[in-house]
């Protein structure tokens, strides 16, 4: 698909993903609208988003809306991420679909393999077995997106597919402590902890759990790659290659913010899955692999916090 002359729709323009792409469309002069969550009822609004498709038209979605967070977010509130993520399966997939929007882009999730699948992460391993139990209710859902995306490839013909990054983080975030993942929860709690000279701070876990992660524009130029080029109906990763525990995660931060204050793992509180990591060779064959490095991702993240 040639983007320059497309009508791109965004479906979930107030998530971090969301955000990040249409800043990275608009940084490239293309064409796009975007839907959000308030804007839909939490997607419960079918009519709103029947409206948004008919009156766009799009040549290409990107569906990358749903509630999501950390792991106590998923351990208080499973029944409400469970039904906001299947919400956008069924009512933005679904809507999609029948007014044949020919070509889709659903975001999902690490969170859909198995606890104890084989590392790195391939496709091959998505339902063969249990999922990690933190997350488990959020995990089905997204995993649903993904089968909706195989399913309407099969009966409709239409050209709809899966990403999944590594575990996201960058300046588009709300910085929102019930809804951020690790990296961003982390910096925000740093940068508290360092305005009020605390002497030490308490990190969920042990530490050792490890994560690849990704920057928010990274993912948002990678979208539109697969935008052009990605023709499988397949779920396809987005990521470095590469991981880091929590412990080297949380040090990172600690420098970037300038916290010299104590880290504390709490070996009492969950550590979720004890390895994440995506294999991303699919994609790096085709020819894209992100610019950002953790460190300086870190760096742009935390200005864009201190500027809000």
């Amino acid at each position: 698909m040639n983007l320059t002359s497309a009508r791109m729709l965004i479906l979930g323009g107030e998530t971090l993903a969301g955000a990040a792409l249409e800043a990275e469309v608009l940084r490239r002069g293309l064409q796009v609208s975007t839907l959000s969550a308030a804007e839909t009822a939490d997607w419960a609004d079918v009519a709103a988003i029947e409206s948004a498709i008919t009156t766009v038209r799009p040549d290409m979605a990107f569906v990358v809306a749903g509630e999501s967070g950390g792991i106590a977010l998923n351990r208080a509130h499973p029944a409400r991420l469970l039904e906001s993520n299947l919400r956008v399966v069924l009512n933005v997939i679904g809507t999609a679909a029948r007014l044949r929007v020919p070509r889709l882009l659903y975001l999902g999730s690490s969170c859909c393999y198995p606890r104890d699948a084989a590392q790195p992460l391939e496709v091959s391993s998505l339902m063969t077995g249990p999922f990690e139990p933190t997350n488990a209710a959020y995990s089905v859902a997204k995993l649903a997106g993904l089968l909706e995306c195989e399913a309407v490839r099969q009966e409709h013909g239409l050209a709809y597919f899966a990403a999944i990054p590594s575990t996201l983080y960058g300046p588009e975030d709300h910085f929102d402590p019930e809804h951020a993942h690790v990296a961003s929860a982390l910096l925000v709690r740093m940068h508290e902890a360092k305005v009020q000279n605390t002497p030490s701070i308490s990190v969920w876990g042990t530490g050792t759990p490890r994560r690849d992660f990704l920057f928010s524009r990274d993912l948002a130029d990678a979208c539109l790659f697969l935008a052009e080029k990605y023709e499988n109906a397949a779920p396809i990763h987005v990521g470095p290659d590469a991981d880091l525990s929590i412990q080297e995660v949380a040090e990172a931060i600690q420098a970037v913010v300038g916290y010299e204050g104590a880290l504390e793992f709490d070996p009492s509180k969950p550590d979720g899955a004890p390895l994440k990591r995506l294999d991303a060779s699919p994609l790096r064959e085709m020819g894209w692999t992100p610019s950002v490095s953790f460190a300086d991702g870190l760096k742009e993240t935390y200005a864009a916090f201190l500027s809000r």
